[in-house]
């Protein structure tokens, strides 16, 4: 269960997102109705990606230090994990995207914790045909639950992934052209099952969303959001160990 003092941090998260303001003066000033500004596509939730990136940043930042002396924080465990999904854009093209990605996820606390993974993305419709590679995709999950049979948290994540080829591009309906290298933004909901003490697999869903931010202007960042299903496995050493130990 989430300590008092994480409620209140998350609550405080929740209101200050629901009072900011609709604009930031790096990104909607420039470009109010660009889809970076709202990827979710709704009001007033606009966790674009600066924003999105801040909001987490200092909502993980304070619940730790907050609860950095509470006994859960010696509950460190950290995890490996291969996961694969296919994301679906909701506006046109409608590029599908399939994603593979591979990384580590750590537990500060029972509730909290931090990871990094590596990605490849597909996107491929009537005019896109690229091949994206993040390197490093940083993110923070938020456990609703957590016990030995299972799991089920929240995680936001935002890293920059390289595209062979340039995206998204133009098409019969948008002039504009995107680039190779991309921010990337990701939300997720998951639930994990243990198959034994190390293995679990997991199931969820998740929201990508691609853009640069407008670095070089609105006429280069027309960006691509998607929603989609993703599974794959998890692998925790530490609890393998600690069941070997048990055996003997």
């Amino acid at each position: 269960m989430i300590p008092k003092n994480s409620f209140l941090i998350f609550l405080i998260f929740v209101m200050c997102m629901l009072a900011c303001p609709q604009h930031s003066a790096a990104q909607l000033s420039s470009n109010p109705k660009a889809r970076i500004n709202n990827p979710l596509g709704f009001n007033p939730l606009n966790l674009h990606f600066g924003r999105g990136a801040l909001y987490v940043s200092l909502l993980t930042g304070a619940a730790y230090y907050i609860n950095r002396k509470n006994k859960e924080v010696e509950d460190k465990r950290l995890s490996f994990y291969l996961e694969s999904g296919t994301m679906w854009s909701y506006e046109y093209p409608f590029t599908l995207i399939p994603e593979t990605n591979l990384g580590f996820n750590y537990k500060v606390l029972k509730w909290l914790s931090y990871g990094a993974d590596m990605g490849i993305y597909h996107p491929r419709d009537e005019f896109n045909q690229s091949t994206g590679l993040s390197m490093l995709r940083i993110f923070n999950r938020f456990y609703f639950k957590d016990t030995d049979k299972w799991r089920l948290w929240f995680e936001s994540g935002v890293g920059v992934v390289y595209f062979t080829k340039i995206f998204p591009v133009a098409n019969d309906r948008e002039e504009r052209f995107g680039t190779n290298w991309n921010g990337v933004v990701k939300y997720g909901m998951a639930a994990e099952y243990n198959v034994n003490p190390s293995l679990a697999v997991l199931l969820g869903v998740r929201h990508l969303h691609f853009s640069n931010a407008d670095v070089y202007g609105k006429p280069r960042n027309p960006s691509s959001d998607s929603h989609g299903i993703f599974l794959g496995v998890t692998y925790n050493p530490r609890l393998d160990s600690s069941q070997q130990q048990k055996v003997k």
